[in-house]
């Protein structure tokens, strides 16, 4: 398990004024304007000063400039200083960048410890994705000793929220009795909500589900629907589930199978 693969597949959003932004908020504001017509340096400026006196929001996104040399040259230790500051004021945001900074060494080497600090705080803050991350930390022990009660339980909470990769690792812990007891029935029910998700992995594994009778009676049908949404979706080893399921049912009923999965995966 490598520290890249905890890191959520997002790119840096700056944090907007909000549509009912007040008056107060103008400078900042005049700052994304800024920023949205390329003016690195001029919302520099505007947001320094905000920063300076305590916006959080401010502070984010001079950290988010500097994380990626927009208007100034790239520093990812002084984007750590600001995201720090946005951070203390509960930025949840700032939180998870400043943690997933730390878990990747991007700045001034890897601290897991402070990581785990910030994610925690994150996902108390509600934060779904630092819910995620911090569970997958647990799991495998970076930044505190390995704790797989704690694992299934942020990573639970990161599926009640809709994370589909969430619903997926959990769907393997239960069926593995990682962190909670084995429960082939939970786990084919997880399976099933990420599938719907559009995990890909979560499709094939729901796939293989159906086609062995594993936690739901065995349907052929249902396999190959599965299989083929998630070949279709990148993953190539279901094709082994697509031909067995195909070979059983023939021809003509596997294609209108898959002429089903071919329309749910265009809506």
């Amino acid at each position: 398990m490598t520290s890249r693969s905890l890191l959520a597949a997002a790119a840096l959003t700056l944090l907007t004024a909000g549509a009912s932004a007040l008056a107060e908020d103008k400078p900042f504001t005049d700052g994304m304007i800024a920023y949205e017509q390329q003016n690195f340096v001029e919302a520099l400026n505007i947001w320094r000063p905000l920063a300076d006196a305590g916006d959080a929001k401010a502070a984010y996104n001079i950290g988010a400039l500097y994380f990626e040399g927009k208007g100034v040259e790239r520093d990812p230790n002084l984007a750590l200083e600001f995201w720090r500051k946005a951070a203390d004021a509960e930025n949840v945001d700032a939180q998870h960048n400043l943690a997933l900074t730390l878990i990747a060494g991007d700045a001034d080497g890897r601290n897991y410890q402070e990581a785990l600090h910030w994610l925690l705080r994150a996902a108390e803050n509600g934060s779904p994705r630092s819910m995620y991350t911090l569970g997958k930390m647990y799991l495998y022990g970076l930044g505190a000793p390995r704790n797989y009660e704690a694992a299934y339980e942020w990573i639970g909470k990161a599926g009640e929220t809709g994370v589909p990769a969430a619903k997926y690792n959990l769907a393997k812990m239960t069926r593995d009795g990682i962190g909670t007891e084995p429960d082939a029935e939970v786990a084919f029910e997880l399976y099933r909500r990420a599938a719907e998700g559009r995990h890909a992995r979560a499709q094939a594994a729901l796939a293989i589900r159906y086609a062995e009778g594993d936690g739901t009676p065995p349907s052929e049908e249902h396999a190959l629907y599965w299989a083929y949404r998630a070949y279709k979706n990148g993953v190539e080893s279901a094709s082994e589930t697509m031909n067995d399921m195909s070979e059983v049912l023939g021809q003509e009923a596997a294609k209108a199978v898959m002429a089903e999965a071919e329309i749910a995966e265009a809506k």
